[in-house]
């Protein structure tokens, strides 16, 4: 159990630390990050030199337990704040009455602390040494049930949030920490059962050490779960970053040809920074590329490119191939200098906010592939030999 202890520990200081950036900048990460944190200096004190020293230099017996309560205590209200961030942020930024709940019990807890829990000498274990005894298991109870009804309201919360949740990462990442959080209710339930039922005398010291290993194994699975579910929205937006740029680099060579004869749809803004807002513009001026491109096409060339998809073994109602050829046969008309077949088409109500943005990004990348094949070289020469012939 103790080497599970130190793993835990390791973890708790690599994500406080790799999070602090991201609490900086936003409110929402801050609570997040303040959870980690005063989790991680809570379990920080149970490591026996800290306790020792920290008890040592105050001179009170078991101060170090009251600090590592009200940490704990600390970490689950900046859950419960984290996830109302997350599911009614309309409610984020007023104080609530969780805050009055959390102070008035720590408040509490440090009273029955100082004046009526029986402390004569340094207890290496809390749980244990005091399992049974009145003022003390009525201060544990205030602590357990605090922390019960944070990480209740948090499963909810993050449960709700989940079903709305639009990214299948960021469900999942969400559930994850709602599990974790659930388990924490289990381990809160436990030692307030354990603590109620050796206080009543239905239970003896025998099961102390046995019960404290499975409410701290309890312990460790929830902030596993935590710190994975809490992990995975920040490794699945860098896995987005990296497929917004390789779908970037991907459309480049269409954007070049098609812009190369219609120039004026070109953005003239600065370069955007981020990945995905870079393949938004270029989304967008591919888009407003083949519009352009639209009056160079006669009905004639549209027919004979779906045709000629077809044959191909292309679906001309679910593919692009169609279009592909199309656009690539009135990219060559444009570039040639001839007058446009009709008017422009002028944008419909497919606009780019109507559109399911990775579903087009694919779609305009099988655009480019088939733009770019061997199947539309073909389709170029036989319609340029036979408008020439």
């Amino acid at each position: 159990m103790k080497h599970l202890e130190i793993a835990v520990l390791i973890m708790l200081w690599t994500v406080t630390v790799w999070r602090l950036p991201s609490a900086v900048r936003t409110a929402k990460q801050r609570a997040l990050w303040t959870a980690f944190a005063a989790l991680t200096l809570s379990m920080t004190l149970r490591l026996p030199g800290v306790i020792i020293g920290l008890d040592a230099r105050a001179g009170v017996n078991n101060l170090s337990t009251l600090v590592k309560h009200w940490l704990g205590m600390i970490a689950a209200g900046a859950v419960v704040e984290f996830v109302v961030a997350i599911a009614r942020p309309e409610t984020g930024r007023r104080l609530r009455a969780r805050h009055y709940a959390a102070l008035t019990a720590m408040t509490v807890m440090a009273v029955l602390f100082v004046f009526l829990v029986p402390r004569p000498r340094e207890a290496t274990d809390f749980f244990e040494e005091h399992a049974g005894h009145g003022w003390a298991t009525v201060y544990y109870l205030v602590f357990v049930v605090y922390l019960g009804i944070a990480m209740a309201t948090a499963t909810w919360l993050f449960w709700g949030s989940a079903r709305h949740a639009s990214a299948r990462w960021l469900r999942t990442g969400v559930r994850l920490m709602g599990i974790g959080t659930a388990v924490g209710v289990l381990y809160t339930l436990v030692r307030a059962g354990y603590m109620t039922s050796r206080l009543a005398g239905l239970t003896d010291g025998s099961s102390d050490v046995p019960v404290d290993n499975a409410t701290d194994a309890l312990k460790y699975v929830a902030i596993g779960f935590i710190l994975v579910g809490s992990s995975i929205p920040a490794f699945g937006v860098a896995w987005r970053t990296v497929q917004d740029g390789r779908h970037h680099r991907r459309l480049q060579p269409l954007w070049q040809d098609l812009t190369a004869v219609t120039p004026d749809i070109v953005l003239k803004a600065g370069l955007l920074r981020g990945p995905r807002l870079r393949l938004y513009r270029r989304v967008i001026e591919i888009r407003d590329a083949a519009l352009a491109l639209d009056a160079y096409a006669a009905g004639e060339i549209r027919e004979r490119a779906r045709t000629a998809a077809r044959q191909a073994g292309f679906d001309p109602d679910t593919s692009p191939a169609a279009e592909a050829l199309w656009i690539r046969a009135a990219r060559e008309t444009k570039g040639r200098g001839a007058p446009p077949v009709a008017s422009t088409r002028k944008p419909g109500t497919d606009g780019i906010d109507d559109l399911d943005f990775t579903t087009e990004v694919h779609r305009l990348i099988q655009l480019a592939r088939v733009y770019h094949s061997p199947l539309a070289d073909d389709f170029l020469h036989s319609t340029t030999r036979e408008t020439t012939a």
